[in-house]
Parts: structure tokens; C-alpha cells; sequence
């Protein structure tokens, strides 16, 4: 049960400690809460998409040395692209990897290079994947500016590998 206040009204109480008085703060969590729920979700947010790049990153990774391995036992000229590329697609099942160059405007693609240094033969499988982002920020942020954040990150997979 609270005391009225010096002006009569009741709305804050008074606690009396070692004859000192001190006024209790309520709703002081509220507005704690209030101030960091934002951040806290930014962080929630960044987390989640960090993870979905990450494992993105990881598959192509792992379908980039897929295909070099089977890049590396079938003939050294282009008649085996489509077998190397339907491996590398095969490996990334979950991500939608097309089987196009990479240049100009794509989403996926895979590229097949060959080399020979000396007696080495080498083989370059370079899959390349775009993770379009769930939360795009853009706008200005105070004290930070303005942020441009694209709408996607672009995760790489890179395998060379000696030609047997």
C-alpha cells in the first residue's frame, strides 16, 4: 500500500531505509525493455541470417571440391563439363545451382577451368551461389548514416584440384 505523495496523490511510494528516503521506480523494466527490444531483435536477426549464409556457403564449398573430384578422373577437355556441373548440382541439392557461366546477371553458376603447368594438369571448379537476405536494412541509422545493404551476399566455392 502506497503514501500519498508531498502534493496528495498516489502514483509513487516512499520506502524508508537506515533514515534515508528513497522512492521506488516502477516501471523502470518497462522502459528498459521498451529501449533494447529493437536491438535485441537486430541481433536476433543477424543471427539467423549469418547462419543462412554460412550453411550456404558451406554446401557450395562442398559441391565446388565435389566437382573437382569427379572433374579429375573423367577426360581433360570440355565433353565432360555437363557431368562435372550436374555433380556440382547434384551436391548442392538444397540450394538451386544453374549450370550457366558466370558472367552477366545470374543467380548461380558454375564455372569449369582447365590449366596445365608443366606436366600438371589442373582442374578449377568455381560454383557461386546468391543468398538473397530475409531482413534487408536500409535507411539512416543515427550516429552511423546512411546503410545501403543490398539485398543479397554472394557466397563462393573454389576447388583446384591435379588432373589424374
Amino acid at each position: 500500500m502506497g503514501t500519498a505523495g508531498p502534493s496528495g496523490g498516489a502514483g509513487w511510494s516512499l520506502a524508508v531505509r537506515g533514515g534515508s528516503v528513497l522512492r521506488t521506480q516502477r516501471g523502470q523494466a518497462t522502459v528498459e525493455l521498451v529501449l533494447l527490444a529493437p536491438l535485441l531483435l537486430v541481433l536476433l536477426f543477424l543471427i539467423f541470417e549469418f547462419g543462412r549464409v554460412f550453411g550456404s556457403w558451406l554446401i557450395m564449398t562442398n559441391a565446388a571440391r565435389e566437382g573437382a573430384r569427379r572433374a579429375i578422373v573423367v577426360p581433360f577437355d570440355t565433353s565432360s563439363d555437363s557431368e562435372i556441373q550436374g555433380r556440382v548440382q547434384e551436391t548442392a541439392q538444397f540450394l538451386s545451382v544453374d549450370a550457366v557461366p558466370c558472367s552477366g546477371t545470374y543467380d548461380s553458376c558454375i564455372e569449369i577451368g582447365r590449366t596445365t603447368e608443366g606436366f600438371e594438369k589442373l582442374v578449377t571448379v568455381n560454383a557461386r551461389y546468391k543468398v538473397y537476405t530475409l531482413t534487408p536494412i536500409v535507411g539512416d541509422i543515427p550516429f552511423i548514416g546512411a546503410i545501403n545493404y543490398p539485398g543479397y551476399l554472394e557466397v563462393v566455392g573454389l576447388s583446384t584440384m591435379r588432373w589424374e
